[in-house]
C-alpha cells in the first residue's frame, strides 16, 4: 500500500531530521484526538482507512521531504492504530491513534504547502543545479547545499514561521549561485583553463607573452560573465569560443616559437622556405604569378589584394 512506501521514505528522512525539536502544536493534536475519539461515530477501522488515504495524499505531496517530523509522527500514530486494532483492544484507543494520524497528516500537508511557497527560490535553484549536473561535477559542494536546505526545512517545520528562514535562505541562495557558477565554469572553460595552465608551465609568459596575455584576457572575460550571469547561455557561448580560439592560437604560436628556438643553423633555411611555401600555395590557388622574389610582407599584401579583388567580381 502507498502508506507503507511513505513509511520507508520518512524513515530515511528521520535520519536527516535527527533529534530536532518537535513542531509547535503537536501535543495539542494528540490531546484533541483523545477527546474526539470519545465522541466520534466512526469506527476505528473506518478511521484507519481514512488515515491511510491521508498517508497516500501526504506521499503525493512529498510531506516526508518538507515536513519530515510531522510525517514521521503521523505514520507512527497510524502504525500504532493498526497494532492496537490487531491486538483487539478497545476501539476508542484505535480511534484515538487513527484520529491523531489523520490530524497530523493534515498538518503535514498544510505545512508542506507553506514550505514550498516559502522556499520556492531555493527549490527553483536546486532544480537548476540538478539540471546542469552539479551533483556529479561537485558532489561535496552539492552535499553541503543539500544539507543547508534540509536544515532550513527543519527550522521551518519546528517554528512554523516563514520569517525564521529568511536569512538562512538568503545565505543558501548565495551558496547555490556560487556552485552554479563553479559548475558552468567547469563545463564551459575547464578545457581552456587546462590548456593555458600547461602553456604557463611550459614558459608561455616568457616565450609568447603577447599571445598568452590575449588568451588569458579572453578566458577572464568569459569567467567574469559566468560569475555574474551563469545563465546567459548565448553570451557565454560567444566568449567561450573567443577564449578557445585564443588558447588554440597561443598553442600554435608556442609550437612555432619552440621550433625556432630548437632549430640548428642547418635547418634555419628550411623553416623560412616552409613559411614561404605557405604563401606560395595561396598564390597558386589565386592564379597569381610567382612573387617569391619579394619580401614576405609584400607577398602577403599582394595576395590580400588579390583575394579582395576576387571577392568583388
Amino acid at each position: 500500500m502507498q502508506y507503507r512506501v511513505l513509511l520507508t521514505l520518512i524513515s530515511a528522512a528521520a535520519l536527516v531530521s535527527g533529534c530536532a525539536s518537535q513542531p509547535k502544536g503537536l501535543d495539542k493534536i494528540r490531546e484533541e484526538a483523545d477527546r474526539a475519539a470519545l465522541v466520534t461515530a466512526s469506527s476505528g477501522a473506518t478511521l484507519i482507512k481514512d488515515a491511510e488515504s491521508r498517508a497516500a495524499d501526504a506521499s503525493a505531496q512529498e510531506t516526508y521531504r518538507f515536513a519530515p517530523v510531522l510525517t514521521r509522527e503521523a505514520m507512527a500514530s497510524l502504525e500504532e492504530a493498526r497494532e492496537v486494532q490487531s491486538k483487539g483492544k478497545a476501539d476508542d484507543a484505535v480511534r484515538s491513534q487513527a484520529l491523531a494520524a489523520i490530524a497530523t497528516f493534515d498538518r503535514a500537508i498544510a505545512h508542506t504547502s507553506i514550505a514550498r511557497e516559502t522556499l520556492a527560490p531555493a527549490l527553483a535553484h536546486l532544480e537548476v543545479l540538478n539540471a546542469i549536473g552539479s551533483p556529479a561535477y561537485f558532489p561535496t559542494g552539492y552535499q553541503k547545499v543539500s544539507e543547508s536546505f534540509d536544515g532550513i526545512i527543519r527550522v521551518l517545520e519546528q517554528t512554523g514561521a516563514p520569517a525564521s528562514t529568511a536569512q538562512s535562505q538568503h545565505q543558501l541562495l548565495t551558496a547555490m549561485h556560487d556552485l552554479e557558477v563553479e559548475t558552468i565554469g567547469f563545463i564551459n572553460l575547464q578545457e581552456i583553463r587546462t590548456t593555458l595552465d600547461n602553456l604557463q608551465e611550459a614558459g608561455a609568459q616568457k616565450l609568447i607573452p603577447q599571445s598568452y596575455a590575449v588568451a588569458r584576457s579572453a578566458l577572464a572575460a568569459a569567467e567574469d560573465l559566468i560569475a555574474t550571469s551563469p545563465r546567459a547561455e548565448g553570451g557565454i557561448a560567444t566568449l567561450r569560443e573567443r577564449a578557445l580560439n585564443s588558447a588554440s592560437h597561443a598553442q600554435v604560436i608556442m609550437a612555432m616559437v619552440n621550433e625556432i628556438l630548437n632549430a640548428n643553423p642547418d635547418s634555419a633555411e628550411s623553416l623560412v622556405l616552409r613559411t614561404e611555401r605557405w604563401l606560395y600555395n595561396i598564390g597558386t590557388a589565386l592564379k597569381f604569378p610567382d612573387i617569391r622574389h619579394l619580401p614576405m610582407d609584400e607577398q602577403s599584401r599582394q595576395l590580400a589584394d588579390g583575394v579582395e579583388e576576387l571577392l568583388q567580381r
